[in-house]
């Protein structure tokens, strides 16, 4: 059958249709503890595709799944048929009516990329889930959805209009708001007109226990909204029993919805409380002075900001101690004045409950600082490096607010009872907390412990009069509790919905009715064991590689596309396979066995790993620093072992070698290689994409015009050391000269390191073993120096990261030790130089420049944060606007954009944002980019010389401020 099914897929619709082992993998997961393998994934490119496809598996008797970003913390997005991925090509925004403030989509548009195109037109859509940057609109109509500000605008149900929705007869319906006699004229014997007579009529009979036992808060998502049809004065409205189906009801293909306009000023009043329940207590208060928003992070939330640079800075801009709970308010209003007055009311009420202390914040940025942080808590709430995750299982509750703080007290106390701690945040303002309990699933205790708690919790809730599924869903985590929470009368209902709608079980089986017990398709499970293979890297801080793996959880971060630098080949082609999540998944199942043979798995985890740039955006973005970059370096480096190494992983891991040649060879080695016959040859044999310009390499090294044989000015006692790497001796001179020139005239000595490459190369390709001996070298090259407290100063982001990050973790014992003295001081040129200039070490003199300088920082730079240092130092030019382009990778990536292989996914990486803006550059402007890869890539693409920010900090040096030039003033000759 599954054959049979395929065949006619593939010649049926217009999409991609993928059966292969690993891409059912990859859509075996989503955000959940669950994991369920599909038979096979449809992406359709049109809503024509969608209906033929959805034929066909009800023909063939195999269940739909519809999918959308693969965010769904209860696994609704999960399923044995055919998994409908909408996210790739269904993700247009059809029609915008800013007059009459209305949308229509496609069901696999992402909420943010949505609110960019409507913001032009002041509008947004108003549910505003913490995963905006890759949740669709389609999957919050499925869970009703509607995220920090639904004190303020509601669910998703009440911003729909309008549902085109293909049916599990192949129809193809328009839900739209009916009056009666509408309704009832929609003959036949067809689902639609069984539906137009049967949901209503549900509504009206079981009205009485509706209005028992639906709960009386604003967040109550399970079951089916039979509540919405209880009225028989109110209009026939399908779309209301469609939104928070699941999917289990009808495939949506598109929808009108609702817009609302953009806030006029907002504000946010942080409220620091010593302990979680206290900040819980005081939220009635805030209530009343009718914000936008109330969120709370309690400690264990915070506390895991630690480990995450950037967040880390944030937390500790937010509150004053470790141990505080954190309250998040917004207001809207229509002035500043409003605002200060609405929050200055606010502390004035709480002075009583005695908050450890309250900030008021109106800068635009701030305030998206502080709510980045708090979209970053799911993230930050699975940070844990130990078998017990924080996980999503009771953590979608929701009371009314003036019982919450009674309410999480409570709940809390069943979790320790049951010897566990858990992490709390999320909408103080509508009583729907995020509760997430430490469980490890990976025992019998621990999966006997996760089912105790949520039977405790789920008659907690009813205790509480709350709802067990605040914005979440059922699926797989909630739906086998629907009995319980509605009674027998209103499940039985809901059974009569579903079949209803669909009689033959194809929607997204098990979910809301009929649900397997909550301890079944778990992603590990008892007895599961976590691979621990023998590794070049140092992995102890996960204690082993398998466990550094399974760090990702699925939350999805990755797929964000508007900003940022994760994940660049992902931005480009929308494919889970190439997201970091995707590659993370393809490799647990690999080492875990699950992927079948053991070469198929190994060209199958080769393959999802081919268009990692190893940027290390994920290091940095993901919330819990899911390194794939490394991972990638590790499994090349056993997959070489057990096939054999490329010629390309050997020419491409030789690039010190190559330059090192090509410069004893100029410039008879740099004309040769611009031949057509050398390009050719290249491309056949290595696979260098012969549209590529190779590096013109120098005989007049920085070495050799730094070396005091040659008559240099390099004397006297070093406060640095200038890290000479390759591509800067052999052919970029000028930039080591200018950054040497540059730190002079500042006041601090700098001399050129007796450093070896720093390994990059073949951390990049895999060879690991040949880099751990570099990393070797460099340790007896540099460790001199830095434990004197010398700087060891590079110019090229890349090799600072090879040597901070890579170099101590490649070795053991006391090299490791010592490499790690190292890494603590080897600095980027601006983050040094900037770092002397503030503390008073450095005085740097500028005359004035560039009136606009546009800064691309190297994605390591980025990644290791920094970026803001480099912007600060450009800064100190008189009269310059320093513009951060975010611009995400440039597409280079070191020898990734080099290849053939690699060169479309490399251009349009540049073409997202680069490419355009060094096109556009003003008159006047300079285009800076650190990164030997960057700036290659604009020169070749864009025709736009970028330059380093040494060279142009060099061309500005006030004339009192020159010092000797470091270098030999010899013209290169190349």
């Amino acid at each position: 059958m599954t054959l049979s099914l395929q065949w006619e897929l593939e010649r049926a619709i217009d999409g991609e249709v993928r059966f292969d082992k690993v891409s059912r993998a990859l859509y075996s997961t989503d955000a959940s503890v669950y994991q369920i393998e599909p038979l096979g994934v449809v992406i359709p490119r049109s809503p024509e595709a969608v209906i033929r496809a959805i034929a066909l598996a009800a023909q063939h008797g195999v269940p739909i799944t519809p999918r959308g970003g693969g965010t769904s913390q209860a696994g609704q997005s999960i399923g044995s048929g055919i998994v409908l991925d909408t996210s790739k090509h269904l993700n247009r925004v059809l029609e915008i009516n800013p007059d009459e403030r209305w949308a229509r989509v496609e069901p696999g548009v992402v909420l943010d990329e949505l609110n960019a195109a409507l913001r032009p037109h002041n509008l947004r859509f108003a549910p505003d889930v913490s995963s905006a940057s890759r949740a669709t609109v389609g999957g919050m109509m499925a869970n009703n959805s509607s995220g920090a500000r639904s004190v303020l605008y509601g669910k998703t149900i009440d911003h729909v209009l309008e549902q085109r929705v293909v049916l599990s007869d192949g129809s193809l319906a328009h839900f739209r708001p009916l009056d009666r006699h509408q309704a009832d004229a929609i003959a036949g014997d067809g689902i639609e007109a069984r539906a137009y007579r049967a949901i209503p009529e549900l509504g009206r009979r079981h009205a009485d226990e509706i209005e028992r036992r639906f709960p009386k808060v604003l967040r109550r998502v399970g079951g089916y909204n039979l509540d919405a049809f209880v009225d028989p004065s109110l209009p026939v409205d399908l779309t209301r029993i469609m939104i928070g189906s699941e999917g289990t009801l009808g495939f949506i293909v598109d929808a009108k919805i609702k817009l609302v306009p953009l806030p006029k000023q907002k504000s946010v009043l942080t409220i620091e409380f010593d302990e979680l329940l206290d900040a819980l207590g005081a939220t009635p208060a805030i209530l009343k002075h009718g914000p936008s928003a109330v969120e709370v992070m309690d400690d264990f939330i915070l506390s895991h900001a630690k480990s995450h640079q950037a967040l880390d800075t944030q937390r500790r801009a937010m509150i004053s101690a470790d141990g505080s709970s954190l309250l998040c308010v917004e207001f809207y209003g229509d002035s500043i004045d409003e605002l200060m007055a609405r929050m200055t009311a606010v502390e004035r009420d709480l002075q009583s409950q005695k908050p450890r202390q309250m900030r008021q914040v109106l800068d635009p940025q701030k305030q998206q600082a502080i709510w980045s942080f708090r979209e970053a808590a799911l993230g930050l709430s699975t940070a844990m490096k130990t078998d017990g995750k924080a996980i999503s299982f009771v953590e979608d509750t929701a009371v009314a607010p003036e019982k919450l703080r009674h309410y999480i007290e409570r709940f809390i106390g069943i979790v320790r009872r049951h010897n566990t701690i858990a992490g709390v945040y999320a909408h103080a303002s509508v009583g729907c907390l995020h509760v997430r309990p430490v469980v490890n699933l990976k025992t019998a205790d621990g999966v006997a412990k996760f089912e105790a708690i949520a039977n405790e919790v789920a008659d907690l809730v009813l205790e509480f009069g709350g709802a067990l599924s605040g914005e979440h869903g059922d699926g797989l985590v909630r739906g086998a509790f629907n009995q319980k929470m509605f009674g027998s009368e209103l499940y039985q209902a809901f059974r009569e919905v579903k079949k209803t709608f669909d009689p033959n079980g194809l929607f997204n089986p098990g979910r809301i009715v009929d649900t397997p017990p909550i301890t079944s398709h778990l992603r590990y499970g008892a007895g599961y064991v976590t691979p621990s293979p023998a590794t070049f890297f140092d992995f102890s801080d996960h204690d082993g590689f398998g466990h550094a793996v399974e760090m990702c959880s699925g939350v999805g971060l990755c797929r964000k596309t508007r900003e940022g630098t994760m994940c660049p080949s992902y931005m480009v082609t929308r494919d889970e396979a190439h997201s970091t999540r995707g590659r993370a998944n393809t490799l647990r199942l690999a080492m875990a066995g699950q992927l079948g043979d053991a070469k198929l798995s190994d060209e199958g985890v080769h393959d999802v790993l081919d268009l990692c740039l190893e940027c290390r955006a994920c290091k940095s973005e993901c919330p819990v620093g899911v390194d794939v970059a490394r991972f990638k370096s590790e499994f090349l480096s056993g997959y070489w072992d057990r096939h054999g190494m490329s010629l390309a992983a050997q020419v491409f891991g030789g690039a010190p070698s190559a330059a090192a040649w090509g410069s004893r060879l100029a410039p008879f080695s740099n004309a040769l290689a611009n031949t057509t016959m050398a390009r050719w040859a290249a491309e056949k044999l290595t696979g260098i994409d012969r549209r590529r310009t190779l590096p013109q390499w120098t005989r007049r090294t920085l070495r050799k015009r730094t070396n005091p044989g040659t008559g240099s000015r390099e004397r006297g006692a070093a406060r640095a050391w200038l890290f000479a790497d390759t591509f800067t001796n052999y052919a970029d001179p000028e930039i080591g000269l200018a950054a040497l020139d540059v730190m002079n005239a500042a006041g601090i000595p700098a001399h050129v390191a007796p450093n070896v490459c720093c390994g990059r190369p073949l951390i990049s390709q895999g060879r690991l073993s040949d880099a751990r001996r570099l990393a070797a070298a460099n340790v007896q090259a540099l460790y001199d120096a830095a434990h004197r407290g010398q700087a060891i100063v590079f110019v090229e982001p890349s090799c600072l990261s090879a040597v901070r990050e890579d170099a101590p973790d490649l070795l053991r014992g006391e090299l490791q030790r010592r490499a790690r003295v190292i890494a603590d001081h080897a600095v980027l040129f601006e983050e040094f130089l900037e770092s002397e200039c503030i503390d008073g070490r450095a005085t740097l003199a500028l005359t004035p420049g560039p009136g606009e300088v546009l800064l691309h920082p190297h994605c390591h730079q980025r990644s290791m944060g920094l970026a803001a240092p480099a912007k600060a130092l450009l800064s100190r030019i008189p009269s310059a606007k320093v513009i951060d382009l975010d611009a995400g990778c440039c597409g280079m990536a070191g020898s990734f954009g080099y290849t053939r292989d690699h060169y479309d996914v490399s251009r349009a990486i540049a073409e997202r944002k680069l490419l355009p803006a060094a096109r556009t550059m003003a008159p006047g402007s300079v285009l800076v980019a650190a990164g030997t890869s960057c700036r290659h890539q604009v020169a070749d693409l864009a025709g736009v010389t970028a330059v380093h920010p040494a060279v142009l900090l060099r061309s500005l040096l006030h004339p009192n401020a020159q010092s000797p030039r470091v270098g030999d003033p010899e013209k290169d000759t190349r």
